[in-house]
C-alpha cells in the first residue's frame, strides 16, 4: 500500500510538472521577446519548479519588490532602538528638504505614514506632474540624466501635488519611501546598498544579488538582463537611477526564495513586526491588499471563480516580477516578464499556477 501509495504521488508530481511547464511555455510565447522567468518551490511538497530549464543569465531587476527588503531594513532599526514607527521624518531630515512635499505639516509625517503609503505625498514614478505629464515621458527625453535623492524630491516638490492629507487615504507611491531610505541613511550613517550587503544580502547568501544604486554601471557585480519600461529598453541608461525608493535590487529566483525563506521563517524581523506587515489597511487595486511594505494577492476580487484559492504575500514590481508567498500551503512564487508591458499577462500566468497547484493538491 505505501508502495502504491509512493508512486501516486510521483505521478502526480510529474503530472504538476508537465501542466506547470505547459503555462510557462505558453506565457512565454506571448511575452514578446523579453525576459521570462519562473520558479515555484516548496519543501513542504518536496516542489521545485524551474523555467527555462537552461538560463544563460537569471539576473534580472526586481523593481518594488525591493520595499519588501527596505522595509526589513526599517523595522531591524527600530528592533536594535535605533528609530522608532512613530518617530518623525523631521527628527532626521532638514526642514527644507521635506518642504512643499506634503499637504499636511511635514513635522506630522511619521516613518509608519511613508511604509503604509498614507504620508499623503505625490509618488514621483507613476504619479502625474502639474500639467498631466508622466515621469516615464519625462526621463525618456533625457535617458542619460543621473538622478540624485534631492532631484527626485525637487521633482515632486515643484511639479506635482500632493494627493491628500496625512492618513487621509491609501496611495501608493515611490517618494514616501525614498524619504525613509534617507532616513535609514542617516542614522546607520551608511549607504543603502552598503546595509542591503551587510544585513539581507551576505549573511543569507544571495550571491547573485545586488543593489545598482550609486554603482551603475560602472562598479556593478553582476550585470542584469534587459530592462523594457514600455518600448525602451533601458539596462545600460543612467535613468536607472530613479529606483531609489526600492533599492534599484538586481537578484535571480533563486536569491529571492533564499530571502523569503528567511523573511517568512523569522529570521530577518520579529513576530510583532512580521504581523504589522500584514496589518492590510489598504488597495493597491482590487485584488492587491497593502499592508506596511507588503501585499496580499485577493484571488476572488480578480475573478469570482478563483474565490477559494490561497492568498499570496509579497510585492510586485512595475516590471511585471512577482515575488509571493503562499503561507497555507509553504508555497514560494518568483516570476519576471521583464517589462511594464507585460504586468496583465504575468498575473494571468501566476493565477493559472496557483489554480493548477491548489488543483493538485486537492488530489491527493
Amino acid at each position: 500500500m505505501e508502495h502504491s501509495s509512493s508512486t501516486e504521488n510521483e505521478m502526480n508530481q510529474d503530472k504538476l510538472l508537465f501542466n506547470l511547464e505547459k503555462l510557462a511555455q505558453k506565457a512565454q510565447s506571448k511575452n514578446k521577446d523579453k525576459p521570462f522567468q519562473v520558479l515555484v518551490h516548496s519543501e513542504k511538497h518536496n516542489l521545485h519548479f524551474s523555467f527555462p530549464a537552461i538560463q544563460t543569465n537569471p539576473i534580472f531587476h526586481i523593481a518594488s519588490i525591493g520595499k519588501l527588503l527596505t522595509t526589513v531594513l526599517i523595522l531591524q532599526a527600530v528592533e536594535t532602538k535605533k528609530l522608532a514607527l512613530e518617530d518623525k521624518l523631521s527628527d532626521y531630515l532638514d526642514a527644507a528638504l521635506l518642504a512643499g512635499l506634503f499637504k499636511s505639516n511635514p513635522n506630522e509625517i511619521t516613518i509608519l505614514d511613508c511604509l503604509s503609503h498614507r504620508s499623503g505625498v505625490a509618488d514621483f514614478f507613476e504619479g502625474k506632474d502639474k500639467n498631466g505629464k508622466t515621469f516615464l515621458n519625462m526621463i525618456m527625453e533625457n535617458p542619460d540624466t543621473n538622478w540624485t535623492q534631492i532631484m527626485l524630491l525637487d521633482h515632486v516638490r515643484n511639479n506635482m501635488k500632493p494627493v491628500g492629507n496625512r492618513g487621509e487615504k491609501f496611495a501608493y507611491g515611490d517618494t514616501g519611501f525614498l524619504l525613509v531610505s534617507m532616513v535609514l541613511e542617516k542614522i546607520e550613517s551608511k549607504l543603502l546598498n552598503q546595509l542591503l550587503d551587510e544585513q539581507i544580502f551576505y549573511p543569507l547568501g544571495m550571491k547573485n544579488t545586488q543593489s545598482m544604486i550609486y554603482k551603475y554601471p560602472t562598479e556593478l557585480r553582476k550585470v542584469p538582463q534587459e530592462i523594457w519600461l514600455d518600448h525602451h529598453e533601458v539596462r545600460s541608461f543612467a535613468i536607472l537611477s530613479v529606483d531609489q525608493a526600492d533599492g534599484g535590487i538586481v537578484s535571480t529566483p533563486e536569491d529571492l526564495i533564499l530571502f523569503q525563506q528567511a523573511f517568512h521563517g523569522g529570521r530577518l524581523i520579529n513576530q510583532e513586526h512580521y504581523d504589522l506587515m500584514q496589518k492590510w489597511q489598504g488597495k493597491f487595486r482590487a485584488g492587491i491588499h497593502y499592508g506596511t511594505g507588503m501585499m496580499q494577492l485577493h484571488f476572488n476580487e480578480f475573478f469570482f471563480l478563483m474565490r477559494n484559492f490561497p492568498k499570496l504575500v509579497g510585492h510586485i514590481g512595475v516590471l511585471a516580477t512577482h515575488c509571493f508567498y503562499d503561507q497555507e500551503n509553504d508555497i514560494h512564487y518568483i516570476i519576471n516578464c521583464g517589462s511594464t508591458q507585460n504586468m496583465t499577462s504575468s498575473f494571468i500566468l501566476l493565477s493559472n499556477m496557483v489554480g493548477l497547484i491548489k488543483s493538485s493538491l486537492s488530489s491527493k
